[in-house]
């Protein structure tokens, strides 16, 4: 059987404990994958080991505290500490495919070191735009990768002539979920009771926003949407899920966006419950908290794992049309999307509809939960992606026995 190093960037461990789309995403695939074993490498962390297997998939962890990684992010070109960690792993390892997500110079290094020898796939899971100013390559090069991956349509069509010009064949990889973790609110009168009390909420209308607390996330325009929904429904809720930053010691660093959003906060004419961060594997019971999700994003999103969720959760969703959104909330089908993503007033109208209808709520939960179930799960991800490492390997996908 074929090997498959799934390298992640050095931000954040994997699985993803302190949070992180693209580390989630490769935990998840890395566990169902069939025809390919897996081999995670990563960034460690000081409440995981450097090595273990965990099913199917062994997993190596590069050390990066400290002054380590204060001079990868701030001097990469001159201290490439990660890239060569990574290096001599997969020297060791000798994997048969490299799959790097979303850090293009260093699919660039290996690809410049191994790529006559092992073909690489770079998996963008956002746009060139939203890489740190240090993790951005020049444009005048192309990338020599095997493969280019994207998160979305709309990213693949974006980053087609940027960074995956110097590839030589593409394909979308969507983010999944595991709609069975995500028992649908309907199916959990009880555990949502019992959430709920845990913020001290009881039976008031609820607006859940889950996701980083920052301006681009649109949080601010959802407060000044609720103030006209307190208007006319002055019983609602709204609850923040998350923090400022991921990260050990950082999920609620405070910054001046969050300071303005406190000073906010306090005047807000209705209640707000502020969460915190949320890890991943507890989120499934963060989403009973809400009757209607919103996430009014500012940014040109690359997808948005979170509306994947809240859709298998059972949850009617409001969101912008911004980047690859409309791919996975489709207006009038499993949720709302606004005209304008920065209009509070259309933002509140959309709210109260959905919270003054409990027939559209069902009926778009059920008809968003059925929809993921069916073409976002990760199982159905994952043979998806080992097709396309069937088809960079030049092997067609019926080819490995």
């Amino acid at each position: 059987m074929p090997t498959v190093a799934l390298i992640g960037p050095e931000l954040f461990p994997i699985p993803p404990i302190r949070g992180g789309a693209a580390e989630l995403f490769i935990e998840k695939v890395a566990g169902r994958l069939t025809g390919w074993r897996p081999l995670v490498i990563g960034v460690s962390d000081p409440d995981l080991p450097r090595h273990e297997t965990r099913g199917q998939a062994e997993y190596c962890r590069v050390p990066l505290e400290g002054w380590r990684r204060w001079l990868y992010c701030r001097y990469r070109h001159y201290f490439p500490l990660y890239d060569r960690a990574v290096a001599r792993l997969v020297h060791q390892a000798r994997p048969d495919l490299l799959h790097v997500h979303n850090r293009p110079l260093l699919a660039l290094s290996l690809a410049r070191r191994f790529g006559n020898d092992i073909p690489v796939i770079l998996h963008m899971h956002n746009l060139y735009e939203s890489l740190g100013k240090r993790e951005r390559p020049r444009l005048t090069s192309p990338i020599p990768v095997a493969g280019f991956a994207a998160c979305s349509n709309f990213v693949l069509d974006r980053e087609r002539s940027r960074l995956g010009l110097g590839a030589a064949c593409f394909r979308v990889i969507y983010n999944g979920v595991a709609p069975g973790a995500f028992a649908p609110l309907w199916d959990q009168a009880a555990g949502v009771q019992q959430v709920r009390r845990q913020y001290g909420i009881e039976r008031e209308p609820t607006v859940l926003f889950a996701g980083k607390l920052r301006e681009s996330k649109g949080v601010h325009i959802l407060l000044r949407a609720m103030t006209r929904v307190w208007e006319t429904v002055p019983r609602a809720v709204l609850v923040l899920v998350g923090g400022t930053e991921y990260g050990r010691g950082r999920t609620m660093r405070e910054t001046p966006f969050m300071g303005q959003l406190r000073r906010d906060l306090a005047r807000a004419p209705g209640r707000v419950v502020l969460t915190g961060f949320i890890p991943p594997p507890a989120m499934p019971r963060a989403y009973l908290l809400g009757d209607v999700f919103v996430g009014p994003s500012q940014i040109e999103e690359g997808l948005g794992l979170v509306f994947l969720e809240a859709a298998a959760a059972g949850l009617p969703i409001i969101a912008t049309r911004q980047g690859g959104i409309p791919e996975v909330v489709r207006d009038g089908f499993n949720g709302l999307l606004l005209r304008q993503p920065d209009d509070a007033a259309e933002l509140a109208e959309k709210i109260i509809e959905l919270l003054n209808d409990a027939p559209l709520r069902k009926r778009l939960g059920q008809q968003g939960r059925d929809w993921v179930s069916a073409v976002f799960s990760w199982e159905r991800i994952a043979r998806t992606l080992e097709e396309f490492y069937d088809e960079v390997m030049g092997q067609g996908s019926g080819a490995r026995g």
